[in-house]
């Protein structure tokens, strides 16, 4: 295994202990890795960008199904919400996520700033703008049985983030 290998894992790890922690404390409930392809019929997602001296993004995307249980977790009851609502709903996981992952990329990302979450309801190819990064990785979770997708992505290499052990 080559050592970018094994800090590319070990980036994986912390993503998903980041979002067991906020599907934990903000919603009390789990969150657990499944396969890639249970999230598919993406509806709506939210893209946070992360600017300065490191240049990332991170994308969550939901079926509509699974926005609306987010949604209804949020705010503790079920309804038939809004877009708006549910947009706001998926914008917030989104940006927790993001600000839990900069949180670990060290004193470099200090001197970076997320942007607003950006919500996307298109469908296709062109929805996203990671392309032309240098590591991506992509994770499905899945909570209450309903799946989603976390992409994080880095637009230019970074050493020394973390190391193998």
């Amino acid at each position: 295994m080559k050592a970018g290998d094994c800090a590319q894992d070990q980036r994986i790890w912390q993503i998903d202990d980041i979002v067991a922690d906020v599907f934990h404390m903000l919603l009390q409930q789990s969150c657990v890795v499944v396969g890639d392809d249970a999230a598919a019929g993406i509806d709506i997602s939210a893209m946070v960008l992360l600017s300065g001296s490191i240049k990332a993004q991170c994308l969550v995307e939901f079926p509509q199904a699974t926005a609306k249980k987010l949604t209804d977790a949020f705010l503790g009851c079920e309804n038939n919400w809004e877009n708006a609502l549910i947009e706001d709903a998926v914008g917030e996981l989104c940006n927790m996520i993001a600000g839990g992952w900069k949180s670990k990329l060290g004193a470099l990302a200090s001197a970076s700033d997320l942007s607003v979450p950006a919500i996307s309801r298109s469908r296709g190819p062109g929805r996203n703008t990671l392309n032309g990064c240098h590591l991506k990785m992509r994770r499905t979770y899945a909570f209450d049985n309903s799946p989603f997708t976390v992409t994080l992505a880095i637009r230019h290499p970074i050493d020394n983030l973390s190391s193998c052990r």
